[in-house]
């Protein structure tokens, strides 16, 4: 079995700060996380249209310019907001392409995964709340996931729903269903506050290779993700007095201006499965 970190500070951040990290911040969210020997670093949105000089989102993968050895990079897109035919082969500037879907294009997605991974990058799909698939749903996207030969397969937790017994129902499926080649990966949200308790249930009965999602001090849609120093000081095999720095001089500072942390109504919201976004009064 391994285990793999892929912080995603920089795409699941986006939705905090929108174009707002600026390009010094990001460079040295980058830098701290290859010096603390994070796997893979996701670096933000491929996006269509015009986009904001010096932020996550990119129109083309080669239009990343701030890789650094010692990691592999990773960008998404969401399914129907990207076109796919402006995406270039791969130059080697992103080793990994995500894919987020929503259950109702389940049956679309094996070429655009096709497709992608003909362009010489390698795969991942994202099936956002999984929690809501039936266990049919679930081994037809493994049926998928192995057909189109993707590097790695999700459990998304996208509005932070999930209990422990739910994320035992589809680890069992994925477990009995995926190719062993191709990685299973973990994304939780914080809405219930379970994100960093389900990653490490996910890390302690996976035998396979596994990817967990983390961010720097769990930024991210919401109330956030399972934060990056709490997974990597928990995993051991990372150098997280790099990250413990980068939280002081570029994370601290966005709390003046931005809230990603436990509220009542974020916490009815994952209890409910309703959207992060959707206006609620309690």
């Amino acid at each position: 079995m391994s285990i793999s970190v892929l912080d995603c500070t920089l795409r699941d951040g986006a939705y905090v700060v929108k174009d707002g990290f600026g390009i010094e911040r990001i460079r040295g969210i980058i830098e701290s996380l290859v010096s603390a020997k994070v796997d893979i670093i996701e670096c933000g949105w491929l996006r269509d249209g015009e986009l904001p000089k010096d932020s996550v989102f990119f129109n083309s993968p080669s239009d990343f310019c701030l890789r650094k050895n010692g990691a592999k990079y990773a960008l998404m897109f969401d399914y129907g907001k990207y076109d796919i035919k402006q995406m270039p082969q791969n130059n080697g500037v992103i080793d990994i392409i995500r894919i987020a879907f929503n259950r109702i294009n389940l049956n679309d997605i094996m070429q655009i995964a096709e497709q992608t991974a003909d362009k010489g990058y390698d795969v991942f799909l994202q099936p956002s709340n999984t929690i809501e698939y039936n266990n049919d749903d679930i081994k037809r996207l493994c049926e998928i996931a192995n057909q189109a030969k993707v590097k790695a397969l999700y459990i998304v937790d996208t509005y932070g729903s999930m209990f422990p017994k739910d994320l035992d129902r589809i680890t069992a499926l994925y477990t009995e269903s995926v190719n062993p080649e191709i990685a299973i990966g973990f994304h939780s949200h914080n809405g219930i506050q379970l994100s960093f308790a389900l990653s490490i249930q996910f890390a302690e009965k996976m035998t396979g290779n596994v990817i967990i999602d983390s961010s720097l001090c769990g930024i991210g849609r919401g109330a956030g993700n399972t934060k990056s120093e709490l997974l990597l000081e928990y995993l051991k095999n990372y150098n997280t007095e790099a990250v413990w720095n980068c939280i002081r001089h570029d994370i601290a500072p966005l709390y003046k201006d931005y809230n990603w942390e436990y509220t009542p109504e974020r916490a009815f919201k994952g209890l409910k499965g309703l959207h992060p976004d959707s206006c609620i009064t309690l």
